[in-house]
């Protein structure tokens, strides 16, 4: 989504991103900063309606590549962790779960266009 005629940047914006509740007698909203000016020249991440919502948008970098280094199946010395029966998960079963099918899902939700 491109929004104020600014493109949408191809990676997340970087630096360490930290929920704020600040609601004051300006009325602003919660919201998620990093630590490093964007290229829209601010702070802001996201501004939302909830301060629950601010905590989970600021982890959500922490959390990808946690799901990204769990999810990587081996070919370098990174390592990797599979629970699937083909160890690559391409192939869950009734005794498995599903989880490297979904968490390479929400990889490719989280990083592709």
């Amino acid at each position: 989504m491109t929004t104020r005629g600014t493109p949408e940047p191809k990676t997340h914006t970087p630096g360490l991103w930290t929920a704020h509740d600040e609601e004051d007698a300006t009325g602003a909203l919660p919201c998620v900063l990093t630590d490093r000016v964007n290229a829209g020249g601010n702070f802001y991440v996201a501004q939302c309606n909830a301060f629950a919502d601010a905590r989970l948008i600021a982890a959500a970098p922490k959390l990808l590549a946690t799901l990204e280094g769990l999810n990587h199946m081996g070919g370098d010395d990174r390592g990797g962790y599979c629970i699937c029966p083909a160890r690559d998960g391409s192939a869950p079963d009734a005794r498995h779960s599903t989880s490297c099918a979904d968490a390479r899902a929400a990889i490719r939700q989280a990083t592709e266009d």
